[in-house]
C-alpha cells in the first residue's frame, strides 16, 4: 500500500588562587590513572550485567552517579569535560542491567563503558573529524505550568538558516557549528513566551520550560480588518516577506507506518530541495535523495502491507506561502475566511484566520487555520485537514489497490506547516502530515487500522546556490522511499540535524499490495 505526501567520580574541581599543591598533584595523578585505564581493552565485566532498580526525578548526572556509588558500591571514573555532568535527568528502571541504564542515560553521546571489578570506566569514543566541528544540544521542552511536553517548537539560531524542531514528545536534537558558540538559540511556539539561550561551548542536554503567554498587544493600533482583507495583504506582501531568489535547501525527511499502534516501517532520508522564487507560484520544487536508512518489520503483517509512494517528492512541494493553496483574493475563490482572534508566534502578534470551502464539488478541499503576522502580513504557520466530504470520497484520490478484496477507508488527515525568520525574511521550517486508514480483508474477515505520518525539516538554506535538479536525479512521485534504501547505518545521522524521533529507530521493531496516492496540495484533480 503506498501514499504520496506522505521518523568514585572524578569531581569537577575549580582551582582557587591558593589551591593546595598536594591536592593538585593528587588530582593530576588520578586523572592520569583514569586516562591509562580507559585506553586498555578490558572485557566487559560482570558488574555491567548487574540488574538494579533506579528511580530519580530531576537529578543531575553527577549526583546520579554519586548516588549509584553510595547505593551499590559502584566506582565511576570519567573525565568531567567529556560528560554533561550538570544536565538534569529523570530515570526510572526496574531490574534493568547497569549497562543498559548507562547506555540509555548517555544515549546522545558516543561513550563506551568498561567494567573491572566494581570500577566502571566511562570514556568518549573518537568522534569523526567533521563532528568535532559541531556542538550537539539535546533537550526536552515542557510547559512551565502543566509540565506537559510541547511539540513542534521552532528552534533556530537567530539570523541564521540553521534550525530544527521538537518532536511530538517535546524532544529535540540540534547540531550547531562551533563558530556559533555564544550565539542565541531562539525557541518559539504558539501560546508560549519566546525563549532564548546561548549556544554552549560543549555538548549539552537541556530541560527547557516555556511559560504560557496571554497576548498583550503593545503600541499597536487596533482597527477592524476583514479576514479577506488580511488574505489580500498576505498575497500583496509575498515579495517582501519571502525570497525572490532561488534556494538550495538541505532537508531531513522521515516517514513511518504503524499498524494497530505498532511500527511496521520507518524510513529516513537526507534531501536536497530546489526552491525557486516565491513569486513563481506554479513552479514546483524538485527533490534529490542524498542518503537514507530504514527499519522494516520482517514478519508478515495482517490485512495488507502499506507502502508510501512519492513522499520526498510531494512533501517538498507543501509550501502554502509559495503555492497559495486555498489562498486567493479573486472573485472565483471558493474559500470562505473567518477571523479567529490573535496569538503570538516567533515573538510577534499574529492574526488567526480560519478557512473552509464555500461549495465542495469534485476537487480536494481543505479546512483549517492560518497564522498571519499583524505587521508584515507574512504567513507564519498553517494547520489544516481534508474536509469531511473530501475525506469520505478520498479513496479516489488516495488509494491505488492491487488487492480487490481489501476495503480501505481513510478516516483522518492533518497537515502542519511552519516558517521561521531568516534575514528579515521567512523560510520554510518544517512540514508534518498524518493519515489514518481503516482496512478490511473481506475474504479473511480481518481488519486493521494504519497510521502513516511524514515529517520534513529544513535544516539549512543556501541563497544564490539554487540550481535546478536534473530530471534523472530527481525523486519521482512514483518512487517508494523504503525501496530506495538498501541498508541500515547506526551512525548515519552524526553530521546532520534531524527531527528527534518519538522512539529511537534502533528500538522500532508480505502480503496483499495496496497503494495510496495523495496528490500535491496545489494540484486540482478531476473526478
Amino acid at each position: 500500500m503506498a501514499y504520496t505526501g506522505f521518523t568514585s567520580v572524578l569531581k569537577k574541581i575549580k582551582l582557587a588562587d591558593n589551591y593546595d599543591l598536594m591536592s593538585n598533584i593528587k588530582r593530576i595523578t588520578i586523572f592520569i590513572l583514569v586516562s591509562i585505564l580507559s585506553t586498555l581493552c578490558f572485557a566487559q565485566d560482570e558488574v555491567l550485567d548487574d540488574k538494579i532498580d533506579v528511580n530519580y526525578k530531576e537529578i543531575n548526572i553527577e549526583s546520579l552517579l554519586d548516588s549509584l556509588h553510595n547505593s551499590f558500591d559502584y566506582n565511576f571514573s570519567y573525565d568531567p569535560s567529556d560528560l554533561p555532568t550538570d544536565s538534569i535527568v529523570s530515570v526510572y528502571y526496574k531490574q534493568q542491567t547497569l549497562f543498559n541504564i548507562l547506555k540509555e542515560i548517555f544515549k546522545h553521546y558516543d561513550l563506551s563503558f568498561k567494567g573491572m571489578g566494581r570500577q566502571i570506566i566511562i570514556s568518549y569514543q573518537k568522534r569523526s573529524t567533521t563532528l568535532n566541528n559541531y556542538i550537539t544540544i539535546n533537550g526536552t521542552i515542557s510547559s512551565s505550568n502543566t509540565g506537559q511536553k510541547v511539540p513542534l517548537v521552532n528552534i533556530a539560531i537567530k539570523d541564521e538558516p540553521l534550525g530544527t524542531t521538537s518532536n511530538m514528545e517535546g524532544e529535540f536534537s540540534f547540531l550547531i557549528p562551533r563558530k556559533h558558540i555564544n550565539a542565541k538559540i531562539h525557541l518559539s511556539s504558539i501560546g508560549y513566551d519566546p525563549h532564548s539561550i546561548p549556544v554552549p561551548n560543549k555538548d549539552t542536554t537541556l530541560f527547557i520550560s516555556l511559560k504560557p503567554r496571554t497576548i498583550q498587544i503593545k503600541e499597536i493600533k487596533v482597527e477592524y480588518i476583514r479576514p479577506d482583507e488580511i488574505i489580500k495583504r498576505l498575497i500583496d506582501n509575498i515579495e517582501l516577506n519571502y525570497f525572490t531568489e532561488s534556494l538550495l535547501l538541505t532537508a531531513f525527511f522521515r516517514e513511518s507506518i504503524k499498524q494497530d499502534g505498532k511500527y511496521i516501517e520507518v524510513s529516513e532520508a537526507v534531501l536536497d530541495i530546489y526552491k525557486s522564487s516565491y513569486l513563481h507560484t506554479f513552479d514546483k520544487e524538485e527533490a534529490r535523495f542524498v542518503k537514507g536508512r530504514k527499519k522494516v518489520e520482517d514478519r508478515k503483517v495482517s490485512v495488507a502491507r502499506l507502502k508510501l509512494a512519492g513522499g520526498p517528492a510531494l512533501f517538498s512541494t507543501i509550501d502554502v506561502a509559495k503555492h497559495l493553496d486555498f489562498i486567493s483574493n479573486d472573485e472565483n475563490n471558493n474559500y470562505f475566511y473567518l477571523y479567529k482572534g490573535k496569538d503570538i508566534v516567533h515573538d510577534r502578534v499574529v492574526y488567526k484566520v480560519g478557512f473552509k470551502p464555500i461549495v465542495e464539488m469534485e476537487n480536494i478541499y481543505y479546512e483549517g487555520e492560518l497564522c498571519i503576522d499583524i505587521e508584515t502580513f507574512a504567513l507564519i504557520s498553517a494547520d489544516f485537514r481534508m474536509t469531511k466530504k473530501t475525506l469520505r470520497n478520498s479513496n479516489k484520490y488516495l488509494i491505488q489497490k492491487n488487492a480487490k478484496k481489501i476495503k480501505s477507508i481513510p478516516i483522518f488527515t492533518r497537515y502542519q506547516v511552519n516558517y521561521r525568520p531568516y534575514n528579515d525574511k521567512w523560510i520554510l521550517n518544517n512540514v508534518r502530515g498524518e493519515l489514518t486508514i481503516k482496512m478490511q480483508d473481506k475474504r479473511k474477515k480481518t481488519k486493521s487500522e494504519y497510521h502513516a505520518s511524514a515529517e520534513l525539516l529544513i535544516t539549512n538554506a543556501h541563497k544564490g546556490k539554487g540550481q535546478r535538479i536534473r530530471y534523472s536525479e530527481a525523486f519521482k512521485t512514483r518512487y517508494i522511499l523504503a525501496d530506495k534504501i538498501v541498508n541500515y547505518d547506526p551512525m548515519f545521522w552524526k553530521d546532520y540535524n534531524i527531527i528527534h524521533p518519538e522512539e529511537e529507530l534502533e528500538k522500532v521493531f508480505k502480503s496483499s499490495a495496496v497503494e495510496i496516492n495523495l496528490v500535491p496540495l496545489h494540484k486540482k484533480t478531476k473526478p
